[in-house]
């Protein structure tokens, strides 16, 4: 197994996974669906090329708002306008499911897909949306990149829920403290191809996305 890993965009959470994520992973990021997570989701985007699939939001909305929270991202500066473009799809009126099967067998060396949310995708037929990740999955593999399916957290989970915590390589889940101030802790529940940090990650979303080291959560 190799031990080549690619960055998440969050240097502290690269160091809590010794150095991010294998090439070919499919990881999800959950989180309710009034959270920040969608800026882990930008996170991954700015750091490598892209192909960023908005379901939910206009594209230039999409753009605007990972251009504005992706200045001082951690302590790295990952995003580059000219090496690593992040390039917006507005599917809120496509249906990615009905989409041709190899969609994802063009995908260049080490480029991210991002699907945000993909609430949308695991409501619609089950064999259709296990096609989809199969598909995505191989392209993944194929390419060395890495796939994020940001799933909200709502009270009707969807039915396909299932299928994409289960395909997924890594689940990443962020919660809401409220103690004295509002805060956020980053749980990493799976990690199919590496050790799973002991403790949660203390999220900072003051500037893009950090890893608060000097916070200690339990």
């Amino acid at each position: 197994m190799s031990d080549e890993r690619l960055s998440t965009g969050i240097g502290g959470l690269d160091r809590a996974t010794d150095g991010g994520v294998p090439p070919g992973s499919l990881v999800a990021v959950t989180g309710d669906a009034d959270s920040p997570a969608e800026r882990i989701a930008y996170a991954f985007a700015d750091a490598h090329p892209a192909r960023y699939y908005s379901t939910l939001r206009s594209g230039s909305a999409v753009d605007e708002t990972m251009s504005a929270s992706s200045t001082g991202v951690d302590e790295f500066d990952f995003r580059d306008g000219e090496e690593s473009p992040t390039r917006m799809q507005d599917v809120r009126r496509g249906d990615l499911l009905s989409g041709p099967d190899d969609r994802f067998t063009s995908l260049s060396a080490g480029e991210t897909v991002v699907v945000d949310p993909v609430n949308t995708l695991e409501r619609a037929d089950r064999d259709d949306y296990r096609t989809f990740l199969d598909g995505l999955v191989s392209g993944l593999r194929s390419a060395g990149g890495i796939g994020v399916l940001n799933a909200h957290t709502v009270p009707n989970t969807p039915d396909g829920r299932d299928l994409t915590l289960a395909l997924a390589d890594v689940v990443l889940d962020l919660r809401m403290l409220v103690e004295d101030r509002v805060s956020w802790k980053l749980v990493v529940r799976k990690f199919r191809r590496g050790a799973i940090p002991p403790k949660p990650l203390a999220l900072a979303f003051d500037d893009g996305v950090r890893v608060d080291e000097t916070r200690e959560l339990r």
